[in-house]
């Protein structure tokens, strides 16, 4: 927003703001210190001092002159000179029909007035509006009330406008050429402004150039309303515009501004007070007005006990409080409470009726006004006790160690996804569209949906790696994806447990690519070993969990069609891994087959027990090695679980060690490792010596499985 300093002037005293001393004027700090941040300055002897302040996006008050006075008054105490006003407007209706068929239009008023050929502004209200001289009178005028009251209003050529006035909702996208000259395209669902034959405005943003005013208007229709913030601000993204107009309702318009800004607007054409005086009048014809709901008188109660605690102001005293609230628009009402404390009951004024519903507000206005330099920076007395972690922050902290230890890195991707790569998932799995969640005001194109799967963004992440020279990518995320069910959540009361988010889900994503060690010196993996190696990732991740591993036949759409499994923790089916379908990595440019693995972090919370850690002996192990025929066709994995199954006494880990076949024979030869340890002794020889008897008997005799020679 811009604030001419002269303007803030004739509201309500001000600091001391010079045109030489102005970036340092005490008129500034106090601004800084009000939260109105000055973001630039301007200063010249002919205009005087102009700030560029930066407005919150739930503050539409602070758009105006007026609205910066009532913060300065608050703070300083100083009486607030309130512009003049027309004392009445017509009691005629306008000669147009006003039709108000959209809520998204709060209320709306159509003022007719006749213009003068001869209309002129005065110098000291035109020094305060850019180009004046390209501008009709009545237009500045418009921009000036908007400047000093914050309402915006447009005006119509009334001779241009046909039959009526309608405010509607667009059904389909509508092309209009703007006043600025330029055409646009308005989105369905925009609110606009027609009369029985055209479109004339696009509500809240920009007037259309078939009913502009020019020099030869002698008749316009001046428009002031209420419009809802998010509509503009969808309407005005979606065109690629930003006016001062639809600046002002995306932060939400004074909902009982509309009478005195058209009142200060009936006075400033109708005299000497914003025209010149040798030119005649401009005349108010008639008014029309249409409201969709009564003004809410929103009312909320805070204790004097609640406002010192929370200032940390002890001796702030209740008659400063309420007389700073009653500057701020607020009416008060105080009534005793428990003890000696108060309670004051607060409604509301209608230009914060968009942002003030709770006393956490009422506090932040108070901070304000008596300056956060005079709240002490005292932290309050916490609660050292951590509160207890969540389903979630249970699984992350089980599987974040072992991830990590396995060589995987955690990454953070973003949760949206763009139109193209929707429509490469749509070729893989035909309807999958439906299920994402789009955003019709996406900030950037890429983004215009939120993601069902993690798969494209983190092979996009593996393939920039690998052009980064990293040879060896393993990655793993905690993340969210969102999927539109084909019946949405009823909003019937249930109980929801800690994890229900309707159509957000949390999954635990892996992926690899390249090398799995990356150590240089020896041979790439094969794509068979690779995927071993991923596999026993997963497998040590579920086992970690204390759930038990297997797979299952898998169907996704995004993986390989022949190189994919389910996981399963028990009978559950918890997530499904394999490699990434070709052309899924041939849009993410990356020539290495991708392993991916995505798993329903939700199944895997209630599924997970509680692993103890492993004790840790003082006393050395002893492991024997041993070769074992195995057939072509068999698991090696598979007899893993045999000597498990074995129940030796003090057996701790097993391992697979080398794998490898002979030309001439029919069977493998699997060197398996077994690891005996005891936690109160050393193991003697002869004891291991027993124990790996028994093993060979049991392998034999049960399995068939004999030492190879």
């Amino acid at each position: 927003m811009k604030l001419h300093v002269r303007l803030l002037e004739k509201l309500i005293e001000t600091p001391e703001c010079t045109v030489e001393g102005a970036s340092n004027s005490p008129l500034r700090i106090l601004l800084d210190d009000l939260g109105l941040e000055v973001k630039g300055v301007e200063a010249s002897q002919e205009k005087g001092v102009v700030y560029t302040l930066e407005t919150l996006a739930n503050r539409g008050d602070h758009l105006s002159h007026i609205g910066v006075a009532r913060e300065l008054s608050a703070r300083s105490l100083a009486q607030i000179k309130a512009p003049t006003v027309a004392t009445q407007l017509s009691d005629r209706k306008a000669s147009v029909l006003v039709r108000r068929a959209t809520d998204k239009c709060m209320r709306y008023s159509l003022m007719e007035m006749s213009v003068p050929s001869d209309i002129k502004l005065r110098n000291d209200v035109a020094a305060f509006t850019d180009e004046p001289e390209k501008l009709h009178p009545i237009v500045s005028l418009l921009n000036y009330v908007q400047m000093e009251m914050g309402q915006p209003m447009h005006a119509f050529d009334a001779d241009k406008v046909e039959g009526e006035v309608v405010v509607e909702l667009s059904t389909k996208p509508e092309e209009i050429e703007a006043l600025d000259g330029k055409s646009y395209t308005v989105p369905e669902g925009s609110v606009l402004i027609k009369d029985r034959k055209k479109i004339i405005a696009v509500a809240g943003v920009i007037g259309c150039a078939n009913s502009m005013v020019t020099a030869g208007t002698r008749k316009v229709l001046i428009e002031a309303a209420v419009f809802e913030p998010v509509s503009v601000r969808i309407t005005a993204r979606g065109m690629g515009l930003s006016t001062d107009a639809s600046y002002a309702f995306e932060r939400g318009c004074d909902f009982e501004g509309i009478t005195p800004a058209l009142k200060r607007l009936a006075y400033l054409a109708g005299g000497s007070a914003g025209t010149a005086k040798d030119t005649e009048a401009a005349h108010v014809i008639g008014l029309t007005s249409t409201d969709s709901m009564p003004l809410e008188k929103r009312k909320i109660a805070v204790l004097l006990s609640s406002l010192r605690r929370e200032l940390n102001l002890p001796r702030l005293e209740e008659v400063e409080v309420a007389t700073r609230f009653k500057i701020l628009g607020y009416q008060v009402e105080s009534a005793s409470a428990s003890g000696k404390d108060k309670e004051l009951t607060l409604t509301v004024p209608s230009w914060r009726l968009w942002d003030v519903r709770s006393p956490e507000d009422i506090y932040e206005d108070l901070a304000r006004s008596v300056s956060l330099n005079r709240v002490r920076p005292e932290l309050p007395p916490l609660d050292v006790e951590a509160a207890p972690l969540n389903g979630i922050e249970r699984l992350v902290k089980a599987t974040r160690s072992a991830l990590v230890g396995s060589g995987f890195v955690e990454v953070i991707t973003t949760g949206f996804i763009s139109a193209a790569e929707v429509s490469l998932l749509e070729q893989l799995s035909p309807g999958v569209t439906a299920q994402h969640v789009s955003l019709k005001n996406s900030l950037e194109a890429k983004n215009s949906h939120l993601k069902v799967t993690n798969v494209v963004h983190l092979t996009k992440l593996l393939a920039l790696n690998k052009k980064r020279g990293v040879e060896a990518g393993k990655v793993f995320e905690n993340c969210r994806v969102f999927s539109r069910p084909a019946e949405l959540p009823s909003d019937e009361p249930r109980e929801r447990d800690e994890l229900d988010y309707n159509l957000e889900h949390d999954v635990l994503c892996m992926a690899s690519a390249g090398r799995w060690f990356e150590g240089q010196w020896r041979k790439a993996e094969s794509v068979e070993e690779h995927a071993r190696l991923f596999k026993g990732a997963v497998a040590g991740l579920i086992k970690g969990l204390g759930c038990q591993f297997s797979v299952g036949k898998s169907e996704s759409p995004f993986l390989h069609p022949g190189i994919q499994a389910t996981v399963k923790c028990g009978r559950n089916v918890v997530g499904f891994f394999g490699v990434v379908h070709p052309l899924i990595r041939e849009a993410c440019d990356i020539k290495e087959e991708v392993f991916y693995c995505e798993l329903d972090a939700r199944l895997l919370v209630k599924l997970m027990i509680g692993v103890p850690a492993p004790t840790v002996s003082d006393y050395p192990a002893v492991w024997r090695d041993m070769t074992l025929k195995v057939g072509a066709k068999e698991q090696a994995s598979r007899v893993l679980r045999f000597i498990q199954e074995a129940s030796l006494d003090a057996l701790t880990e097993t391992l697979i060690v080398d794998d490898f076949r002979r030309p001439e024979e029919d069977f493998r030869r699997v060197t398996y490792r077994v690891i005996f340890q005891r936690p109160d002794r050393t193991l003697k020889s002869d004891e291991v010596d027993s124990s790996m008897g028994t093993l060979l008997e049991s392998l034999k005799g049960k399995h068939g499985i004999e030492m190879a020679s």
